[in-house]
């Protein structure tokens, strides 16, 4: 038995020796399993015939006649939420399960319904119950591979569409859940191979085209992709999300125009999706119709106003209409809706850096890089932001260097023209002086000493050349002269890491969090040389720390 039976199987034992499970009501003896069995019968054939109404009135009677008819409940409830009634439907499986716990039906039955529902973790306890209960048909298992599939595990649900495969080797729908299963774990060739399949059992499945057109564009055939998208489309002709992807094809080979109409025919269809006009809008923005993008992307913001990418994309039109401040207000706003998020901080980041305004960048892009660490074009962003940074540095300290020769006054060195030598007069006899001490030249004043910024902003440019003992010396030069620099100590913290030095790094750290106990940056470090030591406790620790510190 697998970890996922056996876990259910406890679920179950543990339910029955609590005495749970005897809360559901003893069988009536009066119940007429006849009539009910016969009023099932008669409901199941209104529903071949398309008449729900008298469907759910033939199962209410059958459900009168005996409570426990579990199958009775469950067909009653599919129609009830094929009608739109999702409350007595759960209503009706919850009783369907309650009525016969060892009814394996009863649990894939509603597992479907949460399913769709949007509850796949429920599908999931329920379609592994069913399983244990020994009700084991290709279609639980390929129940189980899509609520596995919507909860991230690719995996897993891999596991589950093979042993659907295997109780039914012809089922399309194992097929295209497989190939889903393998597409999201990076395996697009093996996803074809298994879309054919789906296809072959299936040739007018079209779900199956548009998940095979995905394959085929992630392996950069667009030409494939879009065939496959246009047979789907024949078949469905108002398959919205295929009209969607289409559009992103055609983005990807060049044709705008036709991108936009089939992104302005998805939005007819489907007006309430922020998506559609987001995707819109990125063509408008490269055609650059920046007001047609701005238009589209508010109306995102409207649609999906908790979406921090909807205020990015508006922020990004703002900025190409040259009204930054608004662009800047609705980045910050994304940065508030997900602070765990680097698309907000990455974003601003990027306008602070267009703006000029490189240290803000730099502030925000660091914060981005501490969320996605692997992130290239943040990593390369940053960098040319902080040589902004540090050029500016440069060019303040030569100021400060450079001698203010405007106050200087020259003396005269011309001379009168034309002037007499004055005559010289015939020496009159003195009276002896005292002698007076030579007069000294005045000491020279002392060299001005440079500033700790001035020695923590060389300190980092060594940093980033590697030269970490040069760079120690001049955080030293920094602290000495501003004692509270919790910027220089955590510099020659990270200097003293590079060079292995991990409990002189240590304690240059706990210097920095001494003086500023909110350095994210500083606990970043920390952990890392803790790690270094050995100190797992303490490096986890710190780390969740500075990531606490940051989301704040």
């Amino acid at each position: 038995m697998k970890t996922g039976e056996r876990r259910v199987a406890r679920i179950i034992l543990s339910l029955w020796l609590s005495g749970l499970a005897f809360l559901v009501p003893a069988a009536d003896s009066k119940a007429d399993r006849k009539k009910s069995g016969a009023a099932y019968q008669r409901g199941q054939r209104d529903d071949e015939a398309g008449k729900r109404s008298e469907a759910i009135n033939e199962y209410s009677e059958a459900i009168a006649a005996d409570p426990h008819n579990s199958a009775a409940l469950c067909a009653r409830a599919n129609d009830y939420l094929a009608a739109g009634k999702p409350a007595e439907a759960a209503r009706d499986f919850d009783a369907a399960v309650a009525a016969n716990p060892g009814d394996g039906g009863a649990h894939a039955a509603r597992a479907a319904f949460f399913a769709a529902a949007g509850l796949p973790e429920r599908a999931i306890l329920d379609y592994e119950t069913a399983i244990v209960l020994k009700t084991d048909r290709a279609d639980i298992r390929t129940g189980l591979g899509n609520a596995n599939l919507a909860t991230g595990h690719a995996d897993k649900a891999a596991e589950q569409f093979e042993a659907a495969i295997h109780l039914r080797p012809d089922s399309a729908d194992a097929y295209k859940g497989l190939g889903m299963a393998r597409q999201a774990l990076g395996k697009p060739r093996d996803a074809i191979d298994d879309f054919d399949s789906a296809l072959r059992y299936r040739p007018d499945f079209t779900d199956a085209f548009v998940e095979r057109a995905l394959s085929f564009a992630a392996l950069g055939d667009y030409p494939r992709s879009h065939a496959d998208l246009d047979s789907a489309l024949k078949l469905r002709p108002t398959d919205v999300r295929a009209i969607r992807v289409r559009g992103a094809v055609r983005e990807h080979t060049g044709d705008d125009p036709g991108a936009i109409a089939d992104y302005t025919e998805a939005i007819r269809l489907d007006p309430k999706d922020a998506r559609l006009y987001l995707a819109r809008a990125s063509v408008y923005a490269r055609l650059q119709k920046n007001q047609e993008a701005l238009a589209d992307r508010e109306k995102a913001v409207g649609l999906d106003p908790g979406n921090p990418e909807t205020y990015v994309a508006r922020g990004g039109s703002y900025h190409a209409l040259g009204q930054h401040e608004k662009g800047l207000a609705d980045r910050t706003t994304a940065i508030s809706l997900a602070p765990g998020s680097p698309l907000g901080w990455t974003a601003r980041g990027n306008a602070y850096y267009l703006l000029g305004r490189y240290d803000e960048a730099v502030s925000d892009l660091k914060r981005a890089l501490l969320l996605d660490p692997g992130s290239a074009e943040t990593q390369k962003l940053c960098a040319m932001a902080q040589e902004k940074v540090d050029e500016a540095v440069a060019r303040a300290m030569t100021r400060e260097k450079t001698p203010d020769t405007l106050a200087v006054t020259l003396p005269d060195t011309s001379g009168a023209p034309n002037a007499e030598p004055p005559k010289p007069e015939p020496p009159k006899p003195e009276l002896p002086k005292p002698e007076l001490p030579k007069p000294q030249p005045p000491p020279a004043p002392p060299a001005p000493k440079e500033t700790a910024g001035a020695h923590n902003s060389r300190a980092r440019r060594l940093l980033a050349d590697d030269h970490f003992a040069e760079a120690i010396a001049e955080f030293t030069l920094a602290i000495e002269q501003q004692p509270a620099y919790a910027l220089a100590y955590n510099g020659r913290g990270y200097a003293r890491y590079r060079l292995k030095q991990y409990k002189e790094a240590i304690a240059d750290f706990d210097e920095a969090i001494g003086i500023n106990p909110a350095y994210a940056n500083a606990y970043l470090n920390r952990s890392a040389a803790r790690r270094a030591l050995g100190d797992k406790a303490g490096a986890d620790a710190d780390l969740v720390k500075s990531k606490e510190l940051i989301i704040k």
